[in-house]
């Protein structure tokens, strides 16, 4: 998936897998602020997870506009996170 902010306006579209013969459509635009691309597991098994989900999202997009370290998460801590 890719996101992106133009201001005040959010965009965001499903690109292509690795190998599939659609366009490359996650280009950042020249006028987009912040952008993301994103490939991870959706929280659809629990419904209620999806509000955290999208916000963090949503913060860590955000993040990349701001010199501000958005890093929470303990050193120590293996990968993948979750929420």
């Amino acid at each position: 998936m890719y996101i992106e902010r133009r201001g005040g306006d959010y965009q965001w579209r499903v690109i292509a897998a690795p190998g599939d013969d659609a366009p490359d459509s996650a280009r950042p635009a020249p006028s987009a602020d912040v952008w993301m691309s994103l490939s991870a597991a959706w929280p659809f098994d629990d419904p209620a997870r999806l509000p955290a989900f999208f916000e963090d999202l949503l913060a860590e997009l955000e993040s990349m506009a701001d010199t501000a370290d958005r890093c929470r998460w303990p050193l120590d801590q293996p990968w993948p996170h979750q929420h």
